[in-house]
């Protein structure tokens, strides 16, 4: 099996189920792929290519249709047995992202709408909000948690567990827990077990999992994270209140101030900006999680999904796109 390592100046898409931005094999040196990542019954892709491309447009277009031409018979091999009305969106998903422009799957409300942005992938049949209830279940148990994770952090920070630089702009640093879906080694997760059981409650989405911090008079820029199906889950932590002076975070025309022990839920495909207005140190617990609605069944589709894109073309780099910080 060839496979594409990541490309040096395109990179792919955070979660990237859908990016055609590849270079051309030509221009990339095979490697293999580790014993046993292949999915159970799961046939091995061979990657070929035309040694001569029409435009940009004509390359693009090939590696997006060979890689979801590959992910529905993978999804076929896996579920193809299950009721057809469990496997209607997830047609639907496969339909959406293989197409040229995304946009043109999604309603029409969503693409005359000012602040929403999906530049990684797109699931049809899923509500589209700013914000989402956060004050019914699966969040009960972490609001319930909040107490507990608090003192969890407050050990962690009494023995200076560091937050890192992971690029974002100056001012936001982040204490990673899962990255990627894989728990990171750096964090003490033996020494957190009340956080760890909280999150086990929640369906994480593979992505972020992080304490993450903003330092006095900073913020995030107005951007767009790259998912439909992931929703944002914060839980305050330490959010000072100066005064009524308080951390925000501004989501398609709409703030929400965050306040310790309190859940809120977003959809990060809204465009959304922070700040820390006061002169204390903002820290919450932020949690990826798939959108309540998905199936765990369609929840098992975007994992494999994501597995086979591994699998043809190396692991995944964030999204290099002017939407996103």
């Amino acid at each position: 099996m060839r496979v594409l390592p990541r490309s040096p100046s395109l990179a792919v898409g955070s979660m990237l189920l859908l990016a055609p931005l590849l270079l051309p094999p030509s221009a990339l040196a095979p490697r293999p792929v580790p014993h046993g990542t292949l999915a159970p019954r799961a046939r091995v892709v061979q990657l070929a290519a035309p040694t001569h491309f029409r435009s940009d447009a004509h390359e693009e277009a090939y590696w997006r249709g060979l890689f979801w031409d590959a992910a529905e018979e993978r999804i076929e091999t896996l579920w193809g047995a299950k009721p057809k009305r469990e496997l209607k969106r997830v047609k639907g998903y496969i339909a959406a992202n293989r197409a040229a422009e995304v946009e043109s799957a999604m309603p029409k409300r969503l693409r005359k709408h000012p602040h929403y942005h999906v530049i990684g992938g797109y699931f049809p049949g899923l509500s589209t909000t700013p914000f989402h209830d956060a004050a019914a279940p699966p969040f009960d148990a972490l609001r319930e948690a909040a107490p507990a994770i608090r003192q969890e952090l407050d050990a962690l920070l009494a023995r200076e567990q560091q937050f890192e630089d992971v690029g974002k702009p100056l001012g936001w640093r982040t204490m990673p827990i899962f990255y990627k879906g894989v728990q990171q080694a750096s964090f003490p997760a033996a020494e957190c077990p009340e956080t760890m059981a909280a999150l086990s409650t929640l369906r994480l989405a593979g992505e972020t999992v992080a304490f993450q911090r903003q330092s006095p008079g900073t913020g995030l820029p107005r951007h767009v994270d790259p998912c439909s199906w992931v929703l944002a889950c914060h839980l305050g932590m330490v959010c000072p209140d100066e005064g009524g002076e308080t951390p925000y975070i501004w989501v398609a025309g709409d703030k929400y101030h965050w306040r310790d022990g309190e859940v809120m839920v977003f959809d990060p495909s809204f465009k959304h900006e922070t700040f820390n207005p006061t002169s204390q140190d903002r820290i919450i617990l932020n949690i990826d999680i798939f959108h309540p609605e998905l199936t765990d069944l369609e929840c098992d589709v975007i994992r494999e999904t994501i597995r086979l894109k591994k699998e043809m073309f190396g692991s995944t780099q964030e999204e290099v796109h002017p939407d996103r910080a």
